[in-house]
């Protein structure tokens, strides 16, 4: 066998096994309705602050407005934004039946008064028969939990991982709901044995693989602040790192007036987070196709990349592997939505997906 020949067959073997891999990985990543808190239809911290004729109502009262602000989250996340004015209004009886349970998870009673912080989970199929009968199209994002390593940087240095100060405390107060549910990294012994404060700053690959070796997040964002803790204007930015596609971006800087903006500008980044992930992961379910596209293969680098981004695009339901060469791959992706959702949503994933002739052609961006 000429030589040529014999290193295309290993080539394409390798590429087989990757295949393999790949597909067993996005059968896993894109299971319909599951999300990272287990419950597509389930809101937490859900906060309400009631008032009523004693304790005893003022509780009841707390719980019907949980129900409601909930479902309205709920909207907000499921319900495509130019369809949402077309849901019925749902008295207090319905919700009652809409929903399947409500956890406290932390409650003050006073004489009239109940504070509060639920998770409500809804019942799947009565919130489906409600959005549906209104022709409203459902779409569904898939949560992506991500880490975060707050870093202080003043006159003195990057501060200890374990610094505990307000920008830390910015980010714990965010709690696990939303799209990107946040875990603000714990800074202890263990953390800072496999990460400096200094390589967390410049975003060292490999510190940031071993932290997510404890952790096993999706994203790792390092958010900073620089200036002097006491007083004057401090400046906010980070890097985020996705640690399914190795891929690093810049957080950029903003400047904030003093320590007593920083839960405001915590909650900025945070928000582009999820609006860019959210780009990505929403899912309109009421369309579904497929399409035959081809991937040029320059090296195996590039049907690696190929193959990590797009098991993280819940818009991509299946894919199949129809024919591997050393220097292309053929693929049928099963999708939801159109193929021009499908391109912007892969091309938020790192994808270009474009038509060159009568054929589709997926790489690397």
């Amino acid at each position: 066998m000429p030589i040529g020949r014999w290193f295309s067959t290993i080539v394409a073997a390798f590429l087989a096994t990757l295949a393999a891999g790949a597909l067993s990985e996005h059968a896993f990543a894109q299971t319909p309705g599951v999300q990272a808190g287990g419950n597509a239809y389930a809101v937490d911290g859900v906060e309400v602050d009631a008032s009523g004729a004693d304790a005893v109502k003022a509780r009841e009262q707390g719980i019907r407005d949980a129900r409601r602000k909930a479902l309205q989250m709920l909207v907000d996340r499921m319900v495509a934004p130019e369809d949402r004015a077309r849901l019925p209004q749902v008295d207090d009886a319905r919700l009652e039946s809409m929903t399947r349970g409500v956890e406290f998870v932390n409650e003050r009673s006073a004489p009239g008064r109940y504070i509060a912080t639920l998770n409500v989970v809804f019942a799947p199929d009565q919130v489906k028969a409600w959005m549906s009968g209104a022709g409203a199209k459902t779409v569904e994002t898939v949560q992506r939990p991500a880490l975060v390593v707050p870093l202080w940087k003043g006159q003195d240095g990057v501060q200890p991982l374990d610094d505990r100060n307000s920008w830390r405390d910015a980010w714990q107060q965010l709690g696990s709901g939303g799209a990107v549910p946040v875990t603000v990294m714990r800074g202890d012994q263990t953390d800072q044995g496999v990460m400096t404060p200094e390589e967390a700053y410049v975003g060292d690959l490999s510190a940031l693989s071993r932290l997510n070796a404890r952790y096993r997040v999706p994203i790792i964002i390092v958010a900073t602040v620089e200036g002097d803790k006491a007083k004057g204007t401090l400046t906010v930015g980070g890097l985020r790192y996705d640690t399914q596609t190795g891929q690093r971006s810049e957080i950029p800087k903003v400047s904030v007036p003093d320590a007593g903006q920083l839960s405001d500008a915590a909650k900025k980044m945070h928000a582009k987070v999820e609006e860019d992930w959210r780009g990505i992961a929403t899912v309109r379910r009421d369309a579904q196709d497929s399409l035959d596209v081809v991937v040029p293969i320059r090296a195996l680098a590039d049907w690696v990349q190929v193959r990590q981004r797009l098991s993280a695009v819940p818009a991509v339901k299946n894919v199949s592997v129809k024919q591997l060469e050393s220097d292309r791959a053929e693929l049928r992706l099963d999708y939801f939505g159109s193929p021009e959702e499908l391109q912007r949503t892969l091309a938020q994933a790192g994808l270009q997906l474009d038509k060159d002739a009568d054929r589709w052609r997926l790489q690397p961006r």
